[in-house]
């Protein structure tokens, strides 16, 4: 991440309710819907491991930990030294014994062992090389792991596509989102098995892919 994003990020620690605010815009009001769809696609089992990409201050960890169970695992990575304290304060509120935040880049994965699964929400196209992060997640996945991303883009058919140029400026403004970053194409290259939904006229993205047994 750049200086920039993670000072961007770093005042969104201390301003969640805004960052709110900015989700449900980007999701039409339904950030929680996007959200669980995202996590339902990983297809959790108890007991097994889960990483998330930019976890931020830990809004999925709740629904990820449900689904792994207490025997499971879930490891929330981000590169915002602001969002990582925001993420622990959750994990300690909580008491999960295992769910546990790493501060690190994405694209050089500092954890040991394979995962089962890992999830990116809004966050790949905040990073600025999502191949290197795929290509690192690809390391950490077990034979068979699954991968699921939501994300934004920009605004792909008519008449939608005429907001663009309103909703672009005011989200790489407040946000270190690249909207040039094609992760579905990015997705489909680093993995054999690629699917995608897309919702408003192509702006909201659950993608899932899964590396061969």
């Amino acid at each position: 991440m750049s200086t920039r994003g993670q000072r961007l990020y770093d005042w969104w620690s201390r301003h969640t309710g805004a960052q709110r605010l900015l989700y449900g815009l980007a999701f039409f009001g339904r950030e929680g819907t996007f959200r669980r769809r995202g996590v339902e696609a990983l297809a959790l089992d108890h007991g097994e491991r889960v990483l998330e990409l930019g976890c931020g201050p830990g809004t999925n960890f709740a629904a990820l930990r449900e689904r792994v169970g207490p025997d499971g695992t879930v490891v929330g990575l981000d590169y915002s030294a602001g969002m990582v304290e925001r993420a622990r304060e959750t994990v300690r509120e909580a008491g999960w014994e295992n769910v546990h935040v790493v501060r690190a880049d994405a694209a050089t994965l500092p954890v040991t062992g394979s995962f089962d699964a890992a999830y990116a929400a809004m966050s790949l196209s905040a990073m600025p090389d999502p191949g290197a992060v795929l290509d690192a997640t690809r390391s950490v996945l077990a034979p068979g792991g699954r991968f699921a991303v939501l994300d934004a883009r920009p605004f792909q058919s008519l008449p939608w596509r005429v907001l663009n140029p309103v909703i672009l400026p005011l989200f790489r403004a407040s946000t270190n989102w690249i909207s040039e970053t094609e992760v579905t194409d990015a997705l489909a290259t680093a993995f054999p098995t690629a699917s995608v939904d897309d919702y408003y006229g192509g702006s909201v993205v659950v993608a899932t892919a899964r590396l061969e047994e």
